[in-house]
């Protein structure tokens, strides 16, 4: 016996109609033996391949004409901030080191190239631990400014103490100049995507 898949009552199993409801008990083929449903499924896969292949290639072509402009994070930006452009007009070095308490400092050495006298500088800090993780939170100090004015052809140094012992080495960005002449190179007002994307880096050298 099978069940009508109509009224759901019994029949013989080898009945082509149902004795109740004369509906056709013909078994129908599933929809992958048909022929169209494999016609449709080779159309869609050259479909699907055609236009990923085409894609990946406007993907290369558009990151060619850009190489040009690299981040310092290693990623290739299409555009760079026009208030980043040009040379920012410092030299700068840093190291770690540590106070008379022992906590972790980071001493910045600048030079003035610009051939102007700069009245203030802004840098973005971000510490790493001794794996090169960064250290986040509350205790992270990332926004260093100084403000001590350095003349053509100048230099000066600066000093930073953290409040966080784990710091050990980290990256340095300036990300805003600002001359006696009111003028800046960069932005004072940078989110943290614009400095990381558009800020001079510095790789500042860890300590055991």
């Amino acid at each position: 016996m099978k069940t009508c898949k109509n009224c759901g009552r019994e029949i013989d199993e080898k009945a082509v109609l149902c004795v109740h409801c004369g509906c056709s008990i013909k078994a129908k083929k599933p929809i992958y033996k048909k022929w169209w449903f494999w016609v449709i499924a080779v159309i869609m896969i050259i479909s699907i391949a055609v236009g990923s292949s085409g894609s990946n290639k406007n993907q290369t072509t558009n990151a060619g004409a850009n190489q040009s402009v690299v981040s310092n994070e290693g990623a290739t930006n299409s555009k760079v901030d026009s208030k980043f452009s040009g040379e920012c007009g410092v030299s700068a070095t840093a190291e770690m080191g540590s106070s008379i308490i022992g906590m972790p400092t980071i001493n910045i050495s600048i030079s003035n190239v610009s051939g102007k006298e700069i009245s203030a500088i802004k840098f973005y800090f971000i510490p790493l631990d001794v794996y090169g993780e960064e250290i986040k939170g509350w205790t992270s100090q990332n926004y260093l400014y100084t403000d001590e004015a350095i003349p053509a052809g100048g230099t000066n140094s600066c000093e930073y103490q953290f409040i966080e012992d784990s710091v050990k080495k980290g990256k340095l960005y300036v990300y805003s100049v600002y001359f006696a002449d009111g003028s800046e190179w960069g932005n004072k007002d940078a989110t943290k995507s614009t400095i990381l994307k558009n800020g001079t880096c510095i790789i500042v050298d860890g300590v055991s």
